[in-house]
């Protein structure tokens, strides 16, 4: 029998009053690829981090090789052969691909230059991986899929025997996510245990040998893949058997015209806006596809005042809300859900109640409303208390605390950026819910998005951008598929299936 190469024997961590990880054990076996699966807050990211030294047990005890860990912390962890990517990134943005990758790897001579041959082999990996990046573009002018694979990279690099993934295809487009897919499969086929958490059955599906569900703290179940079925896993997960249905409002029988995009023109490192124009209906939904890096993010600052545009208007029911320079401050009505919203849209070090009022402390409003605990019920953010600060949250419990802030009141419009990114099956169906509720109520939604089956399913009309233009506007008249929008999003004919 296969001997595991790490072994979590009975293993709790506790935050206080907050039991993270309840009694777990769990082994990882060499070649193997071990899926984490369980809803936001349910204790996947923990246990993990207590294998790579962020954290300690607080009970129990941790096995490396069968012998009890003597890792203190990730650098530690490194050493002894386990990396971990996480959901929020580490790279310097200022430094280029190649720099960030260098920091990093362990073989990095004293004297670094371009002539350097010693040095092209940090660069491997990357070649492997993601052939179409630039390894002296500057890592702000990539997207957030690019950062993600960078970061792998860089796991890779330290010749890790244990690969820890959080979350990986969460930013990742589709085709980008098949890459992973058959990468992680290479790593596993060379001996490297490889952990995947995440809360997609696609990712299960495509590249686990072995599933854990986690609920609630505990491993409810430790099962090989194919064992049990998709939905008994998601019923192990939830605790009942959640259906992901996603429907959006009817349109108004009567189109009044919202949101308009008037000739948008936007620079920003790497990327321009040109000429985006788009009218968006009180109550209508429309999505926005694109190939990571052609414009999303620049748009959506835009959109949402962050950013000024060169030229071009953007108004909501006659008034202008567009920025002209960097030196104009405004304070968006839009009810914006940004890309990353640990990086653009909290500040950690305040509690979740003032998270929640954020807008009103900008203004100057100092009171903290009382709807804030019925808000956090509401949006399932655990745990629900409105005094902890909201660097303790889960990533995906921070999804919903913005999602809460800026869905659990009435907007005229709404700005949604990847909303569902790095959250559960029934916390995508809450969000979906709420999104669709205020187009009900007669906002116009932008929804940005690269999942493209969730967009054909929930947009009346879908935007394709590409190298900073619209280059198509499509009614969702049910002949809309993937490789056509594919097709739209990459600029290629798409393909004829043979009979």
């Amino acid at each position: 029998m296969q001997k595991a190469i790490a072994c979590f024997e009975n293993v709790t961590r506790r935050f206080g009053d907050l039991i993270a990880v309840n009694d777990a054990n769990l082994e990882i076996f060499p070649g193997e690829v071990t899926a984490i699966l369980g809803e936001n807050g349910a204790g996947k990211s923990t246990l993990m981090k207590l294998l790579y030294g962020v954290h300690l047990p607080s009970s129990g005890r941790i096995l490396i090789n069968g012998e009890p860990s003597a890792i203190t912390g990730p650098a530690d962890a490194m050493i002894n052969g386990v990396g971990m990517v996480f959901q929020n990134f580490s790279l310097l943005s200022a430094l280029t691909v190649r720099d960030n990758l260098l920091l990093a790897w362990p073989k990095t001579p004293y004297w670094v230059s371009e002539n350097n041959k010693g040095t092209k082999e940090v660069l491997a990996n990357l070649t492997r991986l993601a052939p179409h990046i630039n390894p002296h573009s500057k890592v702000s002018n990539l997207s957030v899929g690019e950062q993600q694979l960078v970061e792998l990279c860089k796991v890779l690099n330290i010749s890790a025997r244990i690969v820890i993934l959080d979350e990986p295809t969460s930013v990742l487009t589709p085709a980008e996510s098949r890459r992973l897919h058959g990468f992680i499969r290479q790593l596993a086929d060379e001996g490297v245990s490889v952990v995947l958490i995440t809360h997609k059955l696609a990712d299960v599906e495509a590249c686990a040998d072995r599933i854990a569900v986690m609920r609630k703290g505990q491993i409810v179940d430790v099962s090989p893949r194919g064992q049990k079925s998709m939905s008994e896993i998601v019923t192990l997960m939830m605790g009942s058997d959640v259906k992901r249905e996603i429907s959006p409002p009817a349109l108004p029988k009567k189109r009044v015209e919202k949101l308009f995009l008037n000739k948008i023109c936007a620079t920003a490192p790497g990327m321009s806006l040109k000429d985006i124009s788009l009218s968006i209906a009180a109550g209508e939904v429309v999505g926005l596809a694109g190939v990571a890096g052609n414009g999303q993010a620049l748009l959506a600052e835009v959109l949402a005042g962050i950013h000024p545009a060169t030229s071009g208007d953007v108004a909501l029911d006659g008034i202008s809300l567009i920025r002209r320079n960097q030196m104009e401050t405004l304070a968006t009505p839009l009810g914006y859900i940004p890309e990353l919203p640990r990086k653009n849209a909290v500040v950690e070090n305040m509690t979740l109640a003032k998270n929640l009022n954020l807008r009103a402390l900008a203004s100057g409003k100092a009171d903290v409303n009382n709807e804030v605990q019925d808000l956090l019920t509401r949006f399932h953010v655990n745990p629900p208390e409105i005094d902890r600060y909201a660097s303790t949250l889960s990533g995906g419990n921070l999804q919903k605390l913005v999602s809460a802030r800026e869905l659990g009141r009435p907007r005229a419009a709404i700005l949604a950026c990847y909303p569902t990114m790095g959250l559960d099956i029934s916390a995508i169906q809450m969000i979906y819910r709420e999104i669709f509720a205020q187009a009900e109520a007669g906002a116009a939604v932008l929804w940005i998005s690269e999942d493209l089956d969730d967009l054909i399913a929930g947009s009346h009309r879908i935007a394709i951008i590409r190298d900073g233009q619209l280059v198509a506007v499509k009614d969702n008249d049910g002949k809309l598929n993937r490789d056509t929008l594919g097709a739209m999003m990459t600029g290629l004919k798409p393909e004829r299936k043979v009979a």
